[in-house]
């Protein structure tokens, strides 16, 4: 009877073992990827602040380099320009595989980004690199889209984990960024191989990190314990500030200026008069120095503030790199301001704000804690705990990642955002009335429309259009070389940051979050009319229509509203589910 019921458990013991044999060999690949890509970045910036430091003439080319990294990824890049929401994504919704090229763009545009003098960190390229070099393993060991997300978690974790030196707190934060307040445990074996096989890679290429240190630690008294939750909501709320504000220049940006490459070259004008005018560099590059110091001895209170907007613009108007190392800035130099309020040293509140800034602003406090242990030590790594979790809470239904899911609500009131993108909770929070920000669970739109959105200010718009229609040129020149209308228009929505659009015959489209679609592999009859259907913001499709004007004069517009741009909008949502869905069983076919 025992060789009979100890059977299954050997089986199960077997396959267990299997499975964690194949996933440390697909997991160590992604690790020793993820961290060469991070030593590299990490001696590219060394070099390009080393540069800049010492020829400060440079900031004054920012804006060039700003045009220069917007043409790259338009012209070379648009594919993969969302960066870490475009993992995220990949993540939840496997599509296809990562293009490689995501790696040599994003280390070039965050290069030129700090060698120029812009303000930003480097977790953001980490992750990239990590995740597009880790996603080609899934040709060579032939994953299904089950274990492609869990291979895409390993590589953000191996690549988090290997740029900080922080190996812990980069494997629990591949399981953590997904879906706030929900962990899948399916992935934790390859993340943490993922993330000890990178930290040990970039080791391995004798790159070496900063050290931070918490020189005075108070004690576990209930007096401290206050002190650290209040230092917690003040993390909290300037790491949501920080996530509504760089989305809102990058919003601002958008709606304002259509030709992408002209936004990071304006805001490299603004950051550049901006060092002219404070006279100095303390607030762009990483400013590791200055965080460094925020653990030694008291630093001006604006510090953080100006960090802040430093950052807020340069990452807001386009340009490449990551938020994390910022938001250790004005995390640690926020917690040294603390230190003149809260009765605690200051030392430990700036590893505290160090940590906490961040838990808050990329909804990751159990990451942001065990990245507190791992710097600072067990007894710092208390009240920096705390703090990471009061920051989490009021930080509220927001982060610098837009793809990041709601899993588990952080406020009883607001369960009905479970299930949402931050990107869709912040347009449902936008659209509705202060006095209707809560909305009952039986006046929601159905499932079926994309996160039950509101559709009181937005507005469906029909261009009506034959197949052979190009773009009216002046010049003969550019007459020799005609532009398809319909792919033109689609690319100008895409650029003017429109909700969702629709060129019928189901000839290309896109959703929201979701890559442009194009489908040419029938020839439609030239005098064959289409339409392109657009849903978004009224005021951004009149602008639409303005700039596209001179292109427009054979064509026929229509505006819907109201009841209409609902019913039109859920129907044109279902037609492209619908494409989408033969298009994937296309490909699954041998």
């Amino acid at each position: 009877m025992k060789s009979i019921s100890a059977h299954p458990l050997l089986a199960e013991q077997s396959h267990i073992f299997v499975q964690l044999l194949r996933w440390l060999v697909i997991a160590s690949c992604a690790g020793v990827l993820g961290g060469s890509a991070s030593a590299l970045l990490l001696a590219s910036l060394n070099l390009a602040t080393a540069v800049r430091e010492s020829h400060l003439w440079l900031i004054a080319l920012l804006p060039l380099a700003g045009l220069f990294v917007g043409c790259l990824y338009k012209y070379l890049g648009s594919s993969v320009e969302a960066g870490n929401n475009l993992i995220l994504e990949e993540v939840h919704d496997p599509q296809a595989t990562i293009p490689l090229r995501m790696t040599p763009l994003i280390l070039i545009g965050t290069f030129l980004t700090h060698l120029f003098g812009g303000s930003a960190g480097r977790e953001g390229t980490a992750i990239q690199t990590g995740a597009s070099l880790a996603d080609q393993l899934t040709r060579l060991f032939r994953l299904r889209n089950g274990d492609r997300r869990i291979l895409l978690m390993a590589g953000i974790s191996a690549g988090f984990g290997s740029v900080f030196g922080t190996p812990l707190a980069g494997a629990v934060f591949g399981l953590e960024v997904l879906a706030i307040g929900r962990l899948n445990y399916a992935a934790i074996f390859p993340c943490f191989v993922g993330a000890f096989v990178g930290d040990f890679t970039t080791h391995a290429w004798r790159v070496h990190h900063t050290i931070y240190t918490v020189t005075q630690v108070a004690p576990l008294s209930p007096r401290n314990l206050l002190a650290a939750c209040a230092a917690g909501i003040a993390f909290g709320v300037t790491a949501m500030l920080f996530a509504k504000a760089t989305h809102a220049v990058s919003h601002f940006m958008k709606k304002h200026i259509a030709w992408g490459p002209a936004r990071p070259f304006t805001g490299g004008i603004v950051v550049a008069l901006a060092v002219a005018a404070v006279h100095t560099t303390r607030y762009i590059g990483l400013g590791v120095p200055t965080i460094v110091a925020s653990f030694q001895h008291p630093l001006h209170w604006y510090d953080f503030a100006a960090k802040f907007a430093f950052t807020a613009v340069t990452l807001g108007s386009g340009f490449k790199g990551g938020e994390v190392t910022p938001l250790f800035y004005i995390g640690s130099t926020l917690g040294n301001a603390l230190a003149h309020v809260l009765p605690l040293p200051t030392s430990l509140l700036a590893g505290m704000g160090f940590v906490a800034v961040f838990a808050g602003a990329a909804n990751t406090p159990i990451a942001s804690s065990l990245m507190a242990v791992e710097l600072f030590g067990a007894e710092a790594g208390a009240f920096a705990a705390i703090a990471c979790v009061v920051s989490y809470l009021f930080s509220g239904h927001s982060g610098i990642y837009h793809a990041q899911r709601l899993g588990s609500s952080k406020h009883a009131a607001l369960t009905h955002e479970e299930g949402l993108s931050l990107a869709l909770i912040a347009k449902q929070r936008t659209e509705a009335d202060a006095d209707t920000l809560l909305i009952p669970e039986n006046e929601r739109f159905p499932d079926s429309y994309p996160g039950g959105i509101l559709m009181a200010n937005t507005a469906v718009l029909r261009v009506y259009f034959s197949t052979a229609q190009v773009l009216k040129h002046d010049s003969w020149w550019r007459r020799m070389l005609p532009q398809n209308l319909g792919a033109y228009l689609l690319e100008q929505a895409r650029e003017a940051g429109i909700e969702q659009a629709l060129l019928h015959r189901v000839t290309g489209g896109y959703l929201k979050n979701q890559k442009l679609i194009m489908d040419s592999s029938d020839i439609p009859p030239l005098r064959l009319p289409q339409c392109l259907e657009l849903v978004g913001e009224e005021d951004l499709l009149q602008e639409f229509l303005r700039r596209n004007q001179k292109h427009l004069g054979g064509a026929r517009v229509m505006f819907l509203h109201g009841k209409e741009a609902e019913f039109e909008a859920e129907l044109e949502r279902q037609e492209l589910e619908e494409a989408i869905a033969i298009e994937r069983n296309d490909q699954l076919l041998p």
